[in-house]
């Protein structure tokens, strides 16, 4: 029969996940920090507003940039630093990680997601904190309000099963 207590020895490293393990993200972060010279608040604050302006969709590439007072991360950038930590991570993977943090920085700097308009159409009334919430990347973060992550479902399923 199978031993499926081996399967415990398989590193973390081996499998597919939807986010980048914590260990990983604090080496994106660090790198990002002393690169630039810059706070873990500022990087963090940096990746939220990248990602939140569409940072993680695949054509993003260096079109998509944030600035903060200073400082700029682009996408490209942001990949680079991810890849050089693990090979197959992803943009969104690091944003699935770090969700609410995302949301943190993104209510006290009032950076809507990237759907929070097309969310509108369909619920004039949402809130700051439903814009916010508003990345594709929160889809399955617990903590996301359930009118936002409900309508971000149903908007994945309608661009993407068709």
């Amino acid at each position: 029969m199978y031993e499926i207590e081996n399967l415990k020895n398989i590193p973390d490293n081996a499998r597919v996940t939807s986010e980048l393990a914590e260990k990983t993200v604090e080496k994106i972060i660090n790198a990002l920090t002393v690169k630039k010279g810059i706070s873990e608040t500022v990087a963090v604050a940096l990746i939220a507003g990248l990602v939140q302006n569409g940072g993680t969709n695949k054509g993003a590439g260096n079109s998509a940039k944030f600035t903060l007072v200073d400082q700029t991360l682009s996408a490209q950038e942001l990949v680079n630093y991810i890849k050089k930590e693990q090979t197959n991570g992803t943009i969104r993977q690091l944003a699935r990680a770090i969700a609410d943090d995302i949301v943190e920085v993104s209510l006290a700097l009032g950076i809507e997601g990237d759907l929070a308009n097309q969310m509108r159409y369909d619920y004039p009334d949402i809130t700051q904190e439903e814009a916010v919430w508003c990345s594709n990347f929160q889809t399955t973060n617990i903590n996301c309000p359930t009118r936002v992550r409900v309508w971000l479902v149903d908007n994945y399923r309608s661009r993407f099963n068709r």
